[in-house]
């Protein structure tokens, strides 16, 4: 199981400069069932539509929900409660601003065994409680 965190999206759809890394990581998810959180969406919709538009957002958002291996799962108190204490221990002012949204994505792909968390912001590096992997 893998988790992808929202940046590998938006690099994906949006075409940027690491889209094809980003595409290779979305493959993956035939291999291996991928996991997302529901704030991943929210993410994803808000950055493409303050991108490019809304049409567009809609496209994307419909287009991950679509993969059959891919499980978005609600953020509920014990995701909640345990994305607080991950940003607790990992955030430092100016050094690892590990976002709440970042945190959530964290605590899903712990709480889910992923085996690896995908993404391109470098606050993921060096995590100790699950493998990450930041293109």
């Amino acid at each position: 199981m893998i988790f992808i965190d929202s940046w590998v999206w938006i690099e994906f759809f949006s075409e940027g400069e690491k889209s094809k890394k980003a595409e290779k990581v979305i493959k993956e998810i035939e291999k291996r069932d991928g996991v997302i959180s529901s704030t991943v969406i929210m993410e994803v919709k808000y950055r493409i539509k303050k991108k490019y538009d809304r049409e567009l957002s809609d496209r994307t958002i419909h287009a991950i929900e679509a993969f059959d291996n891919l499980t978005i799962l609600p953020v509920n108190s014990k995701v909640a409660k345990y994305a607080a204490e991950l940003r607790d221990k990992y955030y430092e002012r100016k050094t690892r601003e590990l976002s709440y949204a970042d945190a959530i994505h964290l605590a899903t792909a712990i709480l889910s065994d992923c085996e690896v968390l995908y993404s391109g912001d470098p606050d993921f590096e060096d995590i100790d409680e699950v493998n990450t992997e930041v293109l």
